[in-house]
């Protein structure tokens, strides 16, 4: 299996694996879901900054873009679970629809786009990524924020659907059973 086969097996896996966590975040009364509890947004709002990451690195800085982007835009027009849902299913659509067309070559483009140098977005800089680097370091800012999603809704009493790749991998034969410890 190539980088390519395993970079679509992981955004596949996370795009299966993200409606579990919207109806855990459901189990939970809306003012605590919305309630800063010290992590790096409230509950619900992390759930909602993963997928405006995909929107930000897939829509703005892929296609230069980030002048046109709304700093928080996205997590105050999408305030219902029922809207997340909708955003949800757009969001990965879109991706695994940007992942699917993606070939080997594609993985050293260099991306060149604008970004602000402060929060007041007033100073812009030109950056660099390669496709490679931002796919991965999407499948990272995933999982990092399931991590807190996962304390979260334990610290609710809520069982977060913790379902790793290689369970998730085997169950949608992908890859074969796990090799024998011989």
């Amino acid at each position: 299996m190539d980088e390519l086969q395993v970079i679509r097996l992981w955004y596949r896996y996370n795009a299966d694996i993200r409606p579990g966590y919207l109806e855990a975040i459901a189990r939970i009364p809306e003012k605590a879901r919305a309630r800063d509890e010290g992590a790096s947004y409230p509950l619900f709002e992390i759930f909602l900054h993963v997928l405006d990451a995909y929107r930000w690195w897939f829509r703005y800085v892929y296609r230069d873009q980030v002048r046109r982007y709304h700093v928080g835009r996205f997590r105050t027009h999408v305030r219902t679970l029922r809207g997340a849902r909708r955003a949800m299913t757009r969001t990965s659509k879109e991706v695994l629809r940007f992942v699917s067309r993606l070939n080997a070559k594609d993985l050293n483009q260099v991306i060149k786009y604008s970004a602000p140098v402060n929060d007041e977005w007033t100073s812009w800089q030109r950056e660099r990524i390669t496709m490679r680097a931002m796919l991965w370091h999407m499948v990272e800012e995933e999982l990092q924020h399931r991590g807190e999603m996962n304390a979260l809704l334990w610290r609710h009493g809520v069982e977060p659907p913790i379902v790793g790749f290689e369970e998730w991998s085997h169950a949608k034969r992908v890859v074969g059973p796990p090799a024998s410890n011989r």
